[in-house]
């Protein structure tokens, strides 16, 4: 074993529970270095905000001070991640470097791919450790059930360990500080996001409001409470898939046969543990085709026409289209950083099949406004509800009939579009023209037969059904069918994947949403 510290490079994964790295600087019986850098290239990126830098600096700041409960500490740098190992190396020179597999964007990517070469010319010993079921390069996803039973499933959340940390260590750490950062105390909208948040979000989840999470996550009025809002956590790291499924499957177990609302829980737990399975099934895709960050994963979709207006752009991103539901979700996005699955489908559907806007174009803006941005699975969901991906159900959402189905009393569109609190319901599902709120910005159903006709026109071509095996053989879905009706047709049709968005909170109903149109 080589001698030297570890440097514990802390990503999305601030959290001393089920920390794969700490357990191997435990195991090895080494000095820890926790390091974090502020980096200006992802502060900077088009895909992120303010809202996600404090919910990184809120992480932080909560490991830290778990860290000196402890007795420790932990090293904050602000600048680029080789530059700031550079200099901790020529202050205290480490033998290793461990960080978690971060399945991100091209930036952060290419950065992992940098520090890995920095690592071998410096000698430095450097291990990246899975804290999901994705596996680093792709693999043949036949066996992806197999890793969720191995990594998650079937392997217990590592308890927090015993961190070493010598007296040269901590005072060096001490004296590191958080930069200046933007007074954030105002947003007190924005879910907390720290791994003692992330527990009391699970343990409320499972005791109080997790009943209702069946039936509860398609209303945008009901999602914020119904929902389980462990998707923030998720996201940043500050709890993992392995330590809520295996607290769900414990309080499942704990159910009283006898307690007249044991089936209620059950049904609603064992369909989060559903969509909590997808997670790592979109991540996937992502980790073994980088490309699709720039790129449609299929190619016959990759030259799909679009307008790309920039005052529609514009009217969406501000929530000014005249389609009270889509605009209420956009300033609800731009205030909270949530919405449910439902809302979120909506408004990609709309952008891309209403207002024609390429999916590329408005990924940064969502993925801006999303506390709960994950590229894995907020890439994907892009392309699926643009209906690019071809073999999914080309789904148009209308607004006006998602507004009569999930908000009927106009609560939350009025909560969010202040210019509309003081007309009736009525007025605002009729879509009466009201004064100081825009009339619709472009008409609906022809639009939406406008872009779907180009779509489908692709999806019957020779040329794309032939790539549709293909791309389906790579990416599509494994999950076993046990239905004993007998098929139609000796070839195997494609099944659709269950929809799932940023938040666990999705909704993989099986409807076909074209019927909206």
């Amino acid at each position: 074993m080589k001698k030297g510290p570890a440097v514990i490079w802390v990503k999305r994964d601030a959290r001393l529970a089920d920390n794969a790295c700490l357990a191997e600087v435990d195991r090895l019986e080494l000095n820890a270095i926790p390091f974090f850098c502020f980096e200006p290239s992802v502060l900077t990126a088009n895909d992120s905000s303010e809202m996600h830098i404090q919910a990184q600096w809120q992480a932080i700041n909560g490991l830290r001070q778990k860290l000196r409960d402890l007795g420790s500490d932990i090293v904050i740098a602000y600048g680029e991640v080789i530059e700031k190992l550079n200099k901790l190396y020529e202050r205290m020179p480490f033998a290793y470097l461990f960080a978690h597999e971060e399945i991100g964007n091209n930036i952060t990517f290419r950065r992992d791919q940098a520090v890995a070469q920095w690592c071998l010319e410096k000698g430095v010993e450097y291990r990246e450790f899975p804290q999901s079921s994705v596996r680093r390069g792709g693999v043949n996803r036949d066996k992806l059930q197999q890793l969720w039973k191995l990594r998650i499933a079937d392997t217990q959340p590592l308890p927090i360990p015993y961190i070493r940390q010598s007296e040269e260590i901590r005072t060096l750490a001490a004296r590191t500080a958080f930069p200046k950062m933007p007074q954030f105390t105002t947003k007190r909208l924005w879910q907390p996001v720290s791994e003692t948040d992330a527990q009391a979000t699970l343990t409320d989840f499972l005791t109080v409001r997790g009943r209702w999470y069946r039936g509860g996550i398609s209303s945008p009025n009901t999602a914020f409470t119904a929902g389980s809002r462990l998707s923030v956590h998720l996201a940043w790291g500050t709890i993992t898939a392995r330590q809520v499924w295996h607290a769900v499957r414990s309080r499942l177990a704990d159910l009283d046969p006898n307690d007249p609302l044991a089936p209620r829980w059950k049904q609603s737990l064992n369909a989060f543990l559903s969509r909590l399975h997808w997670r790592d099934h979109f991540t996937q895709r992502l980790e073994s085709e980088p490309e699709l960050e720039f790129r449609s994963i299929h190619p016959c979709y990759r030259n799909t026409h679009y307008e790309n207006d920039e005052k529609l752009h514009a009217a969406w991103r501000d929530g000014r289209t005249g389609y009270p539901l889509v605009d209420a979700v956009m300033r609800c996005l731009a205030t909270t950083g949530f919405v449910n699955f439902r809302m979120r489908a909506m408004v990609v559907s709309f952008a891309c099949h209403v207002l024609h806007l390429d999916w590329r174009l408005i990924h940064p803006h969502l993925a801006r406004v999303f506390r709960d941005y994950d590229p894995g699975i907020h890439l994907n969901q892009l392309q699926m509800q643009a209906g690019v991906v071809g073999w999914n159900a080309i789904r148009v959402y209308n607004p006006a009939k998602q507004l009569v189905d999930w908000d009927p009393n106009c609560k939350f569109v009025k909560r969010w579009l202040p210019e509309l609190k003081k007309q009736t319901s009525e007025q605002i599902l009729n879509a009466e023209l009201i004064p100081g709120y825009p009339s619709r910005i472009v008409p609906f159903a022809e639009r939406a037969k406008k872009m779907t006709d180009q779509l489908y026109a692709i999806r019957k071509s020779t040329e794309a059904k032939e790539a549709t095996k293909a791309v389906y053989l790579t990416h599509g879905s494994r999950k076993k069918n046990n239905s004993s009706r007998p098929k139609r047709s000796r070839r195997p049709a494609l099944p659709p994947t269950p929809t799932l968005f940023d938040d666990l909170d999705g909704n993989p109903d099986s409807d076909d949403h074209t019927k909206d149109v």
